[in-house]
């Protein structure tokens, strides 16, 4: 064997080095940089929502109230988690919980994305024996008044919901900590991640709701969402494969699958944008390969920790991914090599052709594993999409779309944005960015063509004849294509900033999304590398001007607006009825009510409650269908025979929803006349309210609830025995002054009472109430 010549110079050649004083410099300054403004939001957000709620100042079942339906239905499992001793007998508890659908158990780690609940609670256990001390939690009385008892207020993070806040709070803080790490990331420049974060600061309502619900699902796995696609932007434009990059993104996949049940859209749409570009050359197979491995891990990881979530194994993300992965395996091949026009032709058509076979693939495997698993949890979210585009509606879509944040985007929105320059800002940066690309191909073929030039007279025969065979073989316009360098990480932000806008503009709540992505790409606007056409180039420092001042402008306003909102939380009305709740019934009696109003019950006072705000499931809905019958055009005995059904021994019905008014078509009168058109007689609420029915017995009311409870069906087939006649309903002689669920004290009429027409009865647990 021959040996190999070793260099002279050898010793001379120096392996690249990995890490270089410049760079921990700069990653340092980086790193400082995005704490710095992490904290600053922090700061920020915490800071509002005490001016607003006055939070510091309430009392533990107040500010429980004020987590008002979905977040009061979160916040419960958090609760549960602190207050059950030992640990485990909470975790159980959440695995067995009788309180949400009673008397059905429930897995709430299986159907409810509680994660955040369970990691934040088990922090605060572990952290307990030194939060509970007079360092970290201090106590006080708050005067509220002449008519009202004072009430103990307790501050500091030994106090369970303040810790619980101060978790959400640093989310908050690291989403801008990630935002600006994306957008540093996309321009390679520092002022472009300072530029994004500003945009975001001045663009504060419409980007977030973290200061008015902070434990919303959004709020708890957009800053982990952020991250993600931070990380797959950088790994698109190293294009290299690092472990610790793939695992950190394999990580976050399955962090946001758990937090948000909506991640699985965000996924879907980032697997179909990858699966695009695979198809347009911008990256390879590889490339796609990698990505699908990091979400093989992260949807595997969470359906397992969720075990077996039945609305992740059925979502068309899953379907999706695995169509997409057997085209890697077996069919990526059969791509065809293009040379000429007529091969650049009919390879657009089967690039077209392949993506309508994927979609459709998809959802067909998608029904079928529904099927299969007789699942239909997301049927209710293809129908809200229906909804928007047809005349389509039902009692399901009517209950979403007739709330402001399931409207579509107002363009009151665009407006803001515009006001701030983020759009402008935004377009002018990728207009910029897809010049540069054109102009650097343009720049490589006039180069090209002047070598070509300068070496004329060298050139011989057999030089001639092969390129013109070249010529022949490549068409220029594919050559042309091929010279075209496009950066796939700028691809992808842009595309997913465009399904972001689509996503925000059929569903205003998800607008986060969308202002979270335009604060990202507005950093292209301050790219060094961009090359900006001359004719442009001189009105450049007046553009720029005028776009940092409108830009300083509104950030001051808007800034100073929600700085400046003062309020304090107060609901005596529903204060009075947790109270009554508490002290006068059973810790296994089940009520029945509105979504928002047995969140609360659930959360203060730990009675079983038949619905629940999240509806991301068949039976769920039907649960609440036939409970919200109560403000429907249906008969007592129609509700009475839906309660019973669902053993609810207890009835809550609102002022608000039974009178109150709202925007047209959206009151429950209205969407219960297009469930069932032409339906005649009394709403249910309404005789509940106004006098006295079978099967319903007031036991307490005031100026906005009133309570009822449902005789079983004992009392129901005995009405001849004295003592059910009681407690059945009103009788002469008999006036009812106590009762709870054991006993019943009536007051004797005396003659005088008797002949005296009698046009109020005062009820002891409530104010004065009609015959």
């Amino acid at each position: 064997m021959e040996k190999e010549e070793i260099p002279a110079n050898a010793e001379s050649v120096k392996k690249p080095v990995r890490y270089s004083v410049e760079k921990i410099i700069r990653y340092t300054l980086v790193g400082l940089i995005a704490l710095s403004l992490g904290y600053l939001h922090y700061l920020y957000v915490s800071t509002i929502f005490e001016n607003n709620f006055n939070f510091s100042h309430l009392s533990t079942m107040e500010r429980e109230i004020a987590l008002r339906t979905e977040m009061g239905f979160y916040y419960s499992y958090y609760k549960t988690v602190v207050e059950e001793r030992p640990f485990i007998a909470g975790v159980s508890k959440l695995m067995y919980d009788r309180l949400v659908e009673f008397p059905k158990e429930v897995n709430a780690f299986n159907r409810f994305n509680i994660a955040p609940e369970v990691l934040i609670g088990a922090m605060y256990r572990y952290l307990e024996p030194w939060l509970n001390t007079s360092t970290y939690r201090q106590c006080h009385l708050v005067y509220r008044g002449d008519e009202i008892e004072p009430v103990q207020s307790c501050v500091g993070l030994g106090e369970p919901i303040l810790f619980y806040l101060e978790a959400v709070w640093w989310l908050a803080g690291l989403l801008v900590a990630a935002l600006f790490f994306s957008a540093y990331s996309l321009s390679n420049s520092v002022l472009g991640g300072l530029l994004a974060v500003a945009q975001y600061f001045a663009n504060h309502i419409e980007c977030t709701r973290v200061q008015w619900a902070p434990n919303e699902r959004e709020n708890m796995a957009a800053p982990l969402l952020l991250l993600q696609m931070g990380l797959v932007a950088t790994q698109l434009r190293n294009g290299r494969t690092y472990c610790r990059l793939q695992v950190s993104i394999f990580i976050l996949n399955c962090l946001c699958l758990l937090f948000w049940q909506f991640s699985q859209f965000v996924f879907l749409t980032q697997t179909l944008i990858f699966f695009l570009m695979e198809q347009l050359r911008i990256i390879d197979l590889k490339a796609l390969c990698i990505f699908l491995h990091s979400h093989f891990c992260g949807l595997h990881m969470a359906v397992l920790l969720l075990q077996g979530n039945d609305m992740l194994k059925t979502s068309l993300y899953t379907s999706f991914f695995l169509v997409v992965s057997t085209y890697c395996l077996f069919f990526s091949s059969f791509r065809i090599k293009v040379q000429n026009r007529f091969d650049l032709f009919v390879e657009s058509w089967l690039v077209i052709l392949r993506f309508l076979i994927v979609i459709t693939s998809s959802l067909y495997l998608k029904h079928l594993i529904s099927d299969f698993l007789e699942i239909q949890d997301d049927t209710h979210v293809w129908d809200i999409l229906y909804s928007k585009f047809t005349s389509y509606k039902n009692f399901h879509t009517l209950l979403y779309t007739c709330s402001e944040v399931f409207d579509f985007l107002p363009l009151s929105t665009v407006v803001n944005m515009c006001k701030t320059c983020l759009i402008p800002m935004v377009v002018f940066g990728v207009c910029v960015r897809v010049y540069s690309w054109f102009g650097e191909e343009k720049k490589t073929v006039e180069k090209e063509v002047l070598e070509d030039e300068d070496s004329g007279i060298e050139n011989n025969t057999d030089s001639k004849e092969k390129n013109d065979v070249e010529m022949d073989m490549t068409d220029s316009t594919v050559s042309y294509m091929r010279r075209l360098k496009v950066e796939p990480a700028v691809v992808y932000q842009v595309a997913q900033l465009c399904v972001f806008a689509i996503l925000a503009a059929l569903v205003m709540r998800l607008k986060l999304l969308l202002g979270m992505q335009l604060c990202v790409v507005s950093a292209l606007a301050v790219n060094a590398n961009h090359k900006v056409p001359l004719s442009v180039q001189k009105y450049l420092p007046l553009c720029w001007v005028a776009g940092c001042a409108a830009l300083a402008h509104r950030l001051s306003v808007n800034m100073s607006a929600e700085m400046s909102h003062i309020g304090e939380f107060s609901d005596y009305q529903q204060e009075e009825l947790l109270n009554w709740i508490s002290t006068e019934t059973g810790a296994k009696a089940a009520f029945a009510g509105s979504m928002p109003i047995l969140a609360t019950v659930m959360l203060v006072t730990r009675r079983p409650v038949v619905a629940h705000p999240h509806y991301e499931n068949k039976e769920a809905r039907a649960r609440a269908y036939a409970v919200y019958k109560t403000y429907g055009k249906f008969t007592t005995d129609d509700l009475y025979k839906e309660l019973t059904a669902l053993k609810a021994i207890y009835l809550i019905v609102e002022n608000k929803y039974c009178y109150g008014r709202t925007r047209q078509g959206c009151s429950f009168e209205d969407i219960w006349e297009s469930e069932y058109p032409g339906r005649r007689g009394p709403r249910a609420c309404h005789a509940l309210l106004q006098g006295t029915q079978d099967h319903f017995y007031p036991v307490f009311r005031n100026n906005h609830y009133a309570v009822f409870r449902l005789h079983d069906y004992s009392v129901r087939s005995h009405k001849t025995t004295a003592c059910h006649a009681l407690l059945q309903g009103t009788q002469d002689h008999f006036y009812p002054v106590f009762r709870n669920n054991h006993y019943a004290v009536f007051r004797l009429h005396d003659y005088s009472v008797r002949y005296c027409p009698i046009r109020y009865m005062t009820n002891s647990n409530g104010p004065k109430t009609g015959p």
